[in-house]
């Protein structure tokens, strides 16, 4: 069969996906030489500047690791033994694919770019036998619509963390190396992150327990509830900037060196920060025209703390964030809780950085262009990230002292946590990042691609690079006379009507639910020895259903951890009674808390 028949055999199957043009055969390209066996690919896992606790996170025994850091001597049947999702760097019926592919419990992801290869290879192995065992992805991945991201859907990363075994011609290539960290990135998007991100890192040990709303979540439900019928959703923006160009600003330390060039800019493009990079901006004089605000952790009101009302500034925040409180002359809501309440509002695309709301938030004004200004999400410094001064993240960068005092001696490199993650800059520096900007950098470089929008970053220390997205310091922006009467339509625009009786009641409700709460863990508490016992070990399986205990897990420092081994570990009779005791003293108090945030909103109600 032609190599045509043979690609539309494997379309149809379900096994080959191509970037636009990837499957086209030309005289022009050289064939490949006929490989001999695919071989172990040689590098650091990104996983290996993960905290090694992720590796084995849970409470309970028998679960799979989510990764782990293989020897090199490992054999093929051991590393099988370990994740059932084998990548192939090059498309190739080798002896090692063909042992894999006997495997009936592993799937096979193979990248390709070169069709010539793929075509051989097509020839070699039954299309029948790929079906339902195999994935292949033919082209470069910044070609492909939908992103790779798409294609690969979130249940292939649940078969274990990728192995990758490679050509030898084509494994050393750089076009590789790309390859593996984005299938690396995505495994830790689907699987790591959701571990060791804000939702779920203080409820180490995991153990089963019902997980909704987290407690700076539930914070910001009770608080911003007056607000959401006071402010209009961010539907209003949609194309309410059509053509102008946005400035999106980060809080990335080389934001002081771009302020002159904000000053020069704000008359001419709406200038979007995010709510890190407020206060150096207000503090230096140059006011942006809205702040994104999408962190719904309790440290975002610190992005407020001590700014006097700034009139001139609009929030667009999640409805589950800190909205600021009296800071904001205007603010627009995004995200939905509790629909039946407030309906359905407009959400923004966004994943690991506040950075991409701010795009997300630029693409839906429709304006014409982004420029990013201090959005490095990365540093010089390989054991933290730099953050500009007088941001609430600020760190001081220790390679550049003081003066009078000696700069700090270099560490050695290890490639290890709790290094960060090597990088090749925009300006094609060597600089270090977290797995989380990582993630958020390639999440943003295909919503750019996708999007169509084109970017520009005056800075060359960024990640934030790829198609779409032109170097160019100082860059002119071009004014189209329109912003002023943009900024006034957005600022005209007034909420939809909601009724306030039905949120009244959903207060009223759960003030009685934390009064409730407080009086039955007053009552446990008050009483000793086996009698206290059974009624605390009842109470928590029934918080832990309740999600009580997922709440109570952020509130104050509760540590997890001491509570957990205490509770459920070996230890004798009386750490239990610590344990159970230590927990309910933080329910009674959290619950406490609630009922006073709650009877203060009614109260704002009115």
């Amino acid at each position: 069969m032609t190599p045509e028949v043979l690609f539309s055999v494997l379309r149809e199957l379900g096994v080959l996906f191509e970037a636009p043009g990837a499957s086209n055969i030309t005289d022009q390209q050289e064939p490949q030489a006929q490989a001999v066996d695919h071989v172990p690919h040689a590098h650091t896992p990104l996983w290996a500047y993960e905290h090694p606790y992720y590796e084995y996170p849970f409470a309970e025994q028998g679960q799979d690791r989510v990764f782990e850091l293989l020897p090199p001597d490992l054999g093929l049947d051991e590393v099988l033994a370990k994740t059932r999702l084998v990548v192939f760097l090059g498309a190739a019926d080798t002896p090692t694919f063909r042992r894999c592919l006997e495997k009936p419990d592993t799937f096979l992801l193979i990248l390709e770019p070169d069709a010539r290869r793929l075509a051989r290879f097509a020839a070699s192995v039954p299309a029948a036998r790929l079906a339902r065992r195999a994935l292949i992805l033919l082209g470069d991945p910044d070609a492909f619509r939908p992103p790779v991201s798409d294609l690969l859907p979130p249940a292939l990363f649940a078969l274990g963390f990728p192995v990758f075994l490679g050509l030898p011609e084509f494994a050393a290539t750089e076009q590789a190396a790309r390859l593996v960290e984005l299938v690396e990135i995505l495994f830790y998007r689907h699987r790591v992150y959701v571990l060791s991100g804000q939702a779920n890192f203080h409820s180490l040990p995991i153990r089963p327990l019902t997980r909704g709303l987290f407690f700076d979540q539930q914070q910001h439900a009770y608080v911003n509830a007056v607000e959401c019928l006071r402010w209009p959703d961010i539907q209003h923006l949609r194309r309410a900037f059509r053509g102008e160009t946005a400035v999106l600003v980060a809080a990335g330390p080389d934001l002081a060196e771009r302020l002159d060039y904000l000053r020069s800019v704000r008359e001419r493009a709406v200038v979007i920060a995010v709510n890190n990079a407020l206060k150096p901006m207000v503090a230096a004089g140059v006011r942006p025209h809205f702040v994104v605000a999408n962190d719904t952790s309790v440290h975002t009101g610190r992005s407020w703390e001590g700014l006097g009302r700034l009139p001139d500034v609009s929030l667009v925040g999640h409805c589950l964030t800190d909205l600021g409180g009296q800071v904001f002359g205007r603010k627009y809501i995004f995200g939905t809780y509790m629909e039946e309440l407030f309906g359905k509002r407009q959400d923004l695309r966004l994943h690991g950085s506040v950075i991409t709301a701010a795009f997300s938030l630029a693409r839906l004004m429709g304006c014409a262009r982004c420029v990013f200004v201090g959005a490095q999400l990365c540093s010089p410094d390989p054991w933290k990230l730099g953050y500009s001064r007088g941001s609430i993240h600020e760190s001081r960068d220790e390679s550049r002292p003081e003066q009078g005092q000696e700069p700090v001696p270099a560490r050695p490199l290890i490639n290890a946590w709790p290094q960060l993650v090597p990088v090749t800059a925009q300006g094609g520096q060597t600089l270090y990042t977290t797995l989380n900007f990582l993630d958020a950098a390639h999440w943003l470089r295909d919503e750019i691609r996708i999007s169509g929008i084109p970017c520009v970053n005056i800075t060359p220390e960024s990640i934030i690079a790829g198609p779409g997205v032109e170097y160019a310091p100082d860059y002119p922006v071009q004014e189209t006379g329109r912003l002023g009467q943009c900024l006034a339509g957005a600022a005209a625009l007034r909420p939809r009507d909601i009724p306030r009786e039905p949120v009244r009641a959903y207060l009223q409700r759960d003030l009685g639910l934390w009064r409730s709460v407080s009086a039955a863990v007053e009552g446990i508490l008050d009483r000793q020895g086996a009698e206290f016992l059974a009624a605390a070990s009842k109470t928590l399986e029934q918080f832990d259903q309740g999600s009580v205990t997922y709440l109570v897990q952020r509130f104050e420092a509760f540590d997890n951890q001491r509570f957990h081994a205490a509770v459920f570990g070996p230890g004798p009779e009386a750490e239990k009674l610590w344990g159970l005791r230590y927990y309910l003293e933080h329910v009674l108090r959290m619950a406490r808390h609630f009922a006073g945030v709650l009877a203060e909103q009614l109260e704002r109600l009115g």
